[in-house]
């Protein structure tokens, strides 16, 4: 890694569990040296699936291995005294800690922010949690479904009045994640400016909020509760195909040079009916919104979609300039042309695991710094003794930390 590169020169700590690894992960790929610190029966995540060839086991958690590559692995208990220096020390040392504990944990165990900036002023802590530090649900037991459900990002996944959808692989959680790597980094930079470091509060709840675009504004202004729209005919509809689905977008309010094209690739296919799409009462919205007019449209769009796989589709509705989508499953991005081409996945062969491991890449590329996949998750404790001879521990010191369970080495 390039010496100009800032990144590479930091120590971060990593204190997270099933939410937040995403955010120190984000360091990691950019060359920093990230501790993941567990506790002495191993990150909750470890027993998270799907597991690597379906075989659960503390190393094949294949989140573990996704969010915790790059990192080195340290096992210590917290709520022994000599555990707690052991956090002290590394963070005496570190640019930033990155934690998801319950609000007043840390304080609770002697380990506030302020206990542990006191012999590092520059020290930058992201604190990922629920709801934040402050207001009144700050203190309120929660999980990604109740940060979902609460931020509004639940409900804004379906369509009228039917149940909310929860998206799958805790998306709260990784929003987040993405915030609190982008909030310590401008703390990173202040902190390089002015020797100041500080806390950052990172709340689930308002970073699923930021993903709702405009859907707040809908019904401060409007009065209006904003929800998908898919049952508007051929706008942003989703419809079957033989391999799949695609999504659809024909028309937008009342723009006919949109729905001419496809009108034309109606008929142009000889699609059963297709006549019936070439009629000015299509260009309303309330039209095409009415009953009527969604059912007619899949009764027809549907019969022949339904023979065609969704790269066909997709194909042909770039001849007649529809925008037609191919709404992709995981065989379907592990196959895809334009993530191979810009080598997005990577796989690493994994010993603890017993296989290659296929991994998303980075979710950036950069002109100049380079990023990495880095080594593979830390078995448990798998560093501890290197981190300890790091902070100054003799060989006599780590043995009596193991023997009372302060720490777990590998």
């Amino acid at each position: 890694m390039a010496q100009s590169n800032y990144f590479a020169g930091l120590k971060i700590i990593d204190f997270t569990g099933e939410l937040g690894p995403y955010a120190a992960k984000m360091y990691a790929g950019l060359g920093a040296d990230v501790i993941h610190v567990e506790p002495p029966d191993g990150d909750p995540l470890r027993r998270v699936g799907p597991f690597f060839q379906n075989r659960p086991g503390p190393d094949n958690s294949l989140p573990f291995l996704y969010y915790n590559s790059g990192k080195r692995g340290l096992a210590v208990d917290l709520e022994q005294e000599e555990g707690r220096e052991i956090l002290r020390r590394l963070c005496a040392q570190a640019n930033l800690f990155i934690e998801s504990c319950a609000p007043g944990y840390l304080d609770g165990l002697g380990l506030s922010y302020d206990s542990l900036s006191h012999d590092n002023p520059r020290l930058i802590q992201a604190s990922i949690t629920a709801f934040g530090h402050t207001g009144p649900l700050s203190a309120a037991p929660a999980s990604e479904l109740t940060c979902a459900a609460l931020s509004g990002f639940l409900y804004l996944a379906g369509i009228d009045d039917e149940k909310p959808v929860r998206a799958p692989d805790d998306q709260a959680y990784r929003m987040a994640e993405a915030y609190a790597a982008v909030g310590s980094a401008i703390a990173l930079f202040r902190a390089r400016r002015t020797g100041q470091g500080q806390q950052v509060d990172v709340p689930c709840i308002e970073a699923g909020a930021m993903a709702l675009e405009n859907a707040a504004q809908f019904w401060d202004l409007e009065g209006k509760i904003r929800r998908g729209r898919g049952r508007e005919a051929g706008t942003a509809t989703i419809h079957r195909c033989a391999d799949g689905y695609i999504a659809l977008v024909a028309i937008m309010g009342k723009n006919k040079v949109m729905w001419d094209p496809f009108v034309d690739w109606m008929a142009k296919e000889q699609v059963e009916d297709w006549q019936v799409f070439d009629d000015p009462k299509w260009i309303e919205p309330a039209y095409r919104a009415s009953a009527e007019g969604y059912t007619t449209f899949c009764r027809i769009f549907e019969k022949y979609s339904a023979q065609h796989p969704k790269l066909y589709l997709y194909d042909v509705g770039q001849k007649y300039k529809v925008a037609v989508t191919p709404v992709s499953n995981g065989k379907d991005l592990l196959e895809n042309p334009q993530l191979r081409h810009r080598n997005f996945w990577q796989t690493a062969a994994n010993e603890a695991a017993g296989g290659v491991v296929t991994y998303p890449g980075a979710p950036y590329e950069f002109g100049e710094l380079q990023w990495r996949l880095g080594r593979n998750a830390p078995r448990h404790g798998e560093h501890s003794a290197e981190i300890l001879g790091e902070l100054g521990y003799s060989a006599t010191e780590l043995a009596a930390l193991r023997k009372t369970g302060a720490v777990h080495a590998g």
